[in-house]
C-alpha cells in the first residue's frame, strides 16, 4: 500500500513539472523567463516583470509585487522605473492611491530627465498635490524640463505662459540657462542659479541645491562672491551642516580675493568685538569702500569723522559720505546732511546740507524730514 501511495505522489510531482514546463501558455512562460532574470538581478528584466505584474500578463495581477520589482529597478538607478512606481500609487488601481509616495518617486525620476515624471511632477506644483505647495514659477520650470524631452503636452503650457505670464516665464527661462551652463562649467551661471535656490524665487527655495552649485562656482571656478554665500550658509545652518569654523575660513579667502562685501563683513566684526579691534576694522572697511560697497563707505566716513583706528579728518569723512550717498546709502545723506548745515568740521553750506536731506527723507529717513522741519 505504501509502495502504491508513494509511486502515486512520484507520478503526481512528475505530471505537474511536465505540465509546467509543457504546458505553459506563451504569457505564462514570458512570465516565467523574466521573473527568473530579475531574480538573478536583471534590472531591466525586473522592470519587464513588473509591468507583467501590473497588467495581470502570465500571472495573477498583484500591484504590490509590481510595486517591488519596479522599486528595485529604480533603486539601481532606472528613471522609468521610477515614474512607473509613481504611476501606480497615482493611479490606484492595484494598490491603495498615495500622493505623496508617488510623489518621491516623480522627483526621482523627473530629477533623471524623464519627460513624462517631468510633466507631471508639474501638475503637482500647479494644484498643490501630495503635500507640495501651488508654485507656478517650480510648475513652470519642469514643464520647461519636460518640453525639453519631447513632452508636447508641457510645450503647449510653455506656449501659453509665453503669452499670459511673459515675466515668469522669463526668470524660469534664464534660470534653465543657467543651469545648462551651469552643467558645463560656467562659474558665473553657478553663481546665479546658486544664488536663486538660495533666494526662493522664481523657484521653490533650495539650500542644498544652492550649496551644491555655489560649492561648484568656488571650488572650480574660484569666484569669491560663491565663498561668501557659502560662508553665510555655513554660519546659519541652511543647506549645510552648521560649521562657524568652515564658515570664518571661507569669508576671509573671499575677502582676500578683495570681494567688498567679504571685506566689510571682517571689517564689522572687529569693530564689534570685544574689545573693538579699530584698526583691523578701518583696514578692512577702507579697503571694501574702495571696492565700492556703500556700507563700507559709510563706515570709513563715521570712523574718520571719530578718528577711530585711524587719525581724524573730516575732509576725507566727507568724501567717504558723500560716496555713499551718492550710492543712495540713506544714512550718509542724512549725516552729510547734518554736516553742511550745522557746519561740522566745514564750512556751513545750508543749500547743500537741505538737498541731502530732501534726499535722506524721500528715502526714508524720519531723522532728516525732522530736522527739515525743524529748519523751515
Amino acid at each position: 500500500m505504501k509502495t502504491v501511495l508513494k509511486l502515486s505522489l512520484f507520478l503526481a510531482a512528475f505530471f505537474g513539472i511536465y505540465w509546467f514546463v509543457f504546458y505553459q501558455t506563451p504569457e505564462e512562460k514570458t512570465f516565467s523567463r523574466e521573473l527568473a532574470l530579475a531574480q538573478n538581478g536583471d534590472m531591466q528584466a525586473a522592470v519587464r516583470t513588473a509591468d507583467l505584474f501590473k497588467r495581470g500578463e502570465g500571472v495573477r495581477q498583484n500591484g504590490a509585487e509590481a510595486a517591488e520589482w519596479y522599486r528595485q529597478a529604480a533603486a539601481a538607478g532606472d528613471a522609468s522605473a521610477a515614474y512607473e512606481l509613481a504611476e501606480l500609487y497615482l493611479t490606484g488601481d492595484t494598490l491603495p492611491r498615495d500622493e505623496e509616495e508617488a510623489l518621491a518617486y516623480l522627483q526621482l525620476a523627473a530629477q533623471a530627465d524623464e519627460p513624462r515624471a517631468q510633466r507631471e511632477l508639474a501638475r503637482f506644483y500647479e494644484e498643490g498635490l501630495g503635500g507640495v505647495p501651488r508654485h507656478a514659477g517650480e510648475a513652470l520650470f519642469w514643464r520647461f524640463l519636460a518640453a525639453q524631452n519631447g513632452d508636447a503636452p508641457s510645450a503647449a503650457v510653455l506656449a501659453r505662459a509665453h503669452t499670459e505670464q511673459p515675466e515668469l516665464y522669463a526668470q524660469v527661462k534664464e534660470l534653465e540657462e543657467d543651469l545648462a551652463a551651469a552643467r558645463a562649467g560656467d562659474g558665473e551661471a553657478r553663481l546665479r542659479a546658486g544664488r536663486v535656490y538660495r533666494a526662493g524665487r522664481p523657484v521653490l527655495t533650495g539650500n542644498e541645491e544652492a550649496a551644491r552649485l555655489l560649492t561648484l562656482a568656488w571650488e572650480e571656478n574660484r569666484l569669491p562672491q560663491a565663498a561668501y554665500e557659502l560662508s553665510e550658509m555655513y554660519r546659519a545652518g541652511t543647506g549645510v551642516e552648521q560649521n562657524l569654523a568652515k564658515a570664518d575660513e571661507l569669508l576671509a579667502q573671499a575677502a582676500q580675493k578683495a570681494y567688498p562685501a567679504a571685506q566689510y563683513a571682517l571689517g564689522e566684526a572687529a569693530y564689534k568685538a570685544d574689545p573693538p579691534n579699530y584698526q583691523d576694522a578701518f583696514a578692512w572697511f577702507s579697503n571694501a569702500a574702495a571696492g565700492g560697497y556703500p556700507q563700507a563707505q559709510y563706515m570709513t566716513g563715521f570712523m574718520l569723522m571719530q578718528g577711530q583706528g585711524t587719525e581724524r579728518s573730516v575732509p576725507l569723512a566727507v568724501k567717504f559720505f558723500r560716496d555713499a550717498a551718492e550710492r543712495e546709502h540713506v544714512s550718509a545723506q542724512y549725516v552729510l546732511g547734518q554736516i553742511y548745515v550745522k557746519g561740522l568740521g566745514v564750512a556751513a553750506d545750508k543749500k547743500a546740507g537741505t538737498e541731502w536731506l530732501k534726499k535722506a527723507a524721500q528715502n526714508g529717513s524720519r531723522d532728516a524730514q525732522a530736522l527739515l522741519d525743524a529748519l523751515n
